[in-house]
């Protein structure tokens, strides 16, 4: 059996309200459509009449007015308090000026007295299963016999399970104290003097900065640290307007007065692009500089035993040179300077075993 709809009774039936009551109205269907604008002709003609629209707002004065963006907030040293609260802001001002003590003799004291109870505990213990091996034989091949928690062995168990609660607490706490880093030479004198030429607290409370070993940073070891600090101490020693214009930024300079007193401060953002700069332009060179020699080597100059003991003598140089480079400038360690090492003299030794040798009367031959 074949359907059929009527197309006209369809669209009278599913037609709009308007159609229905005015049928002399076209429908949706039967109503021209706008053809919509190209959007590569929007595209090509939007710039055009952006710049237009914006010179016509500066020329009637018709600015758009923005809305004004909060300052951002610096805290100041002298700003604060003389006392804890300046002392708290010098601390926070700087990464390199978060140094604490870890107190590591009284944590010494406390886990062996921790130590002490713990042992005093255990052998309590001990003793206790001998007793009860002897005179009450079978005891201890189930804890379901000592399940009274008014029992001697469950109150001994609990102490111990508290102490021993305390005892991990304190030694994973002693643990990542001494894994936080040490402050640097440069950092620990900086703090020290400090403390020393404004004497923020009173002398009873002063914090021991002479406890060099005990110190910690909360700073995170950076690779190129000392090469920060070099940097930062070659600022300070040429300083000029032209310095502070391009090391120290708005915010940076509103940390403190410039009183000589007071740290001065660079922004660190800068600085690590510098050092940047400075370890990209240094294994370039060193790619490069020793591929340039061993190619003058190799050519236009007569070969013989002198000529490749110098070109050895090269690859040995430029090899140690950036091994060292690869200690001093990262945290690598010593298996990943040896993996380094290595693949830097394969680089220069298969340039070296390819290179061909042309001698003035324009022959050439395979090293």
């Amino acid at each position: 059996m074949e359907w059929s709809i009527d197309i006209e009774s369809k669209a009278a039936v599913c037609g709009d309200d308007d159609t229905l009551r005015n049928p002399s109205t076209p429908s949706s269907e039967s109503r021209p459509k706008d053809k919509p604008d190209t959007p590569r002709v929007n595209r090509i003609t939007a710039l055009p009449r952006w710049i237009f629209g914006k010179l016509k707002k500066k020329r009637t004065g018709e600015e758009d007015q923005k809305l004004p963006m909060p300052e951002v907030f610096i805290r100041k040293l002298q700003d604060c308090p003389i006392g804890y609260p300046r002392l708290a802001a010098f601390l926070d001002s700087d990464e390199n000026f978060m140094i604490y003590r870890r107190f590591g003799y009284a944590g010494s004291r406390l886990l062996l007295h921790k130590q002490a109870e713990l042992q005093k505990l255990e052998a309590a213990m001990i003793e206790m299963d001998e007793d009860d091996e002897r005179d009450r034989p079978g005891c201890l091949q189930s804890v379901d016999l000592e399940s009274d928690p008014s029992s001697p062995r469950a109150r001994l168990m609990k102490d111990l399970e508290t102490k021993y609660d305390e005892w991990g607490k304190l030694l994973n706490t002693a643990k990542e104290l001494s894994f936080m880093s040490r402050p640097s030479g440069s950092e620990y004198r900086s703090v020290r003097n400090y403390l020393h030429a404004t004497r923020p607290l009173c002398e009873d409370e002063e914090p021991r900065i002479d406890c060099k070993e005990d110190l910690v940073t909360l700073r995170r070891g950076r690779e190129y640290a000392w090469l920060d600090v070099t940097i930062e101490r070659l600022l300070k020693l040429f300083r000029c307007r032209a310095v502070d214009y391009f090391f120290r930024s708005t915010e940076t300079r509103r940390k403190a007065d410039d009183d000589g007193v007071s740290p001065v401060y660079y922004t660190r953002s800068r600085i690590a692009s510098v050092v940047l700069f400075i370890v990209t332009t240094t294994v370039v060179a060193l790619l490069i500089v020793p591929i340039y020699l061993l190619y003058h080597l190799t050519n236009g100059i007569p070969q013989g035993p002198h000529t490749t003991a110098v070109s050895m003598g090269t690859l040995v140089v430029f090899t140690l040179i950036f091994s060292w480079i690869v200690a001093f400038f990262s945290s690598a360690k010593r298996h990943e300077i040896l993996l380094a090492a290595a693949a830097y003299c394969a680089v220069l030794v298969v340039f070296f075993g390819n290179v061909q040798v042309i001698y003035p009367d324009g022959q050439a031959t395979q090293l």
